[in-house]
């Protein structure tokens, strides 16, 4: 299936802080409470070979682009944004699904790019840019302690090259151990000056020949 050509936008554009401290802080009123809001995601997959391009999605709370299910997903040459629902707010979440995510240009999501980290869950990011404002960090991928499965497992294959941050945020967040490789290289993180600002990882991730600071230094 082709999604292509589109301006999606959906309901809800702001972040909602507020409303996931009253949920979530201490003594807060909890996940139920947080739900009673609505989540809203612009396009769904539930099988293979979703393709996305040349798309303007913004304005959902849970996911711009949510791959539930499915492998072969092409996201490319897209505008995705605004998508900051503070607690989700994600540009291309996955659940259990692999894509190829390239050339889009990524601003004011909290992740641009997430995963819930079960085994299967696994993409390549690459050639796209952050365009300077972001609520969290940019990509990530859940561990095992996010989904409380007693697990270290933070998806299965993450590669992320040839991409470039902007925002201060920190870039890319691995939140636990892929099962076979996660792959940090070739990109350039201008507001940051060293691979421990700009990636955050567990053992098993890989960061090497990236480049920092506006003027880039590339660190082997």
């Amino acid at each position: 299936m082709r999604v292509t050509g589109l301006r999606i936008r959906g309901p809800n554009t702001k972040r909602y802080i507020d409303h996931h401290t009253r949920a979530y802080k201490k003594g807060g009123k909890g996940s139920g409470y947080y739900y009673k809001f609505p989540t809203s995601n612009g396009i769904r997959a539930e099988h293979d070979d979703l393709r996305v391009d040349n798309c303007d999605i913004s304005g959902f709370s849970h996911g711009g682009v949510y791959l539930t299910k499915g492998k072969g997903h092409h996201i490319h040459h897209n505008y995705i944004h605004h998508c900051q629902y503070q607690g989700l707010g994600y540009g291309v979440v996955h659940n259990t699904a692999s894509s190829l995510i390239e050339y889009n240009l990524f601003d004011a999501n909290r992740h641009s790019i997430a995963g819930t980290g079960r085994p299967g869950t696994s993409y390549i990011a690459r050639h796209n840019v952050e365009l300077g404002i972001s609520l969290s960090h940019c990509f990530d991928m859940h561990g095992g302690r996010d989904r409380r499965d007693g697990t270290d497992v933070a998806g299965t294959s993450i590669e992320i090259y040839n991409n470039t941050f902007r925002a201060p945020q920190t870039p890319v967040v691995i939140r636990g151990v892929p099962q076979e490789i996660c792959d940090v290289y070739y990109n350039w993180f201008p507001k940051h000056n060293a691979p421990g600002k700009a990636v955050r990882a567990s053992k098993g991730t890989r960061v090497f020949k990236n480049a920092y600071g506006e003027e880039p230094k590339v660190v082997e």
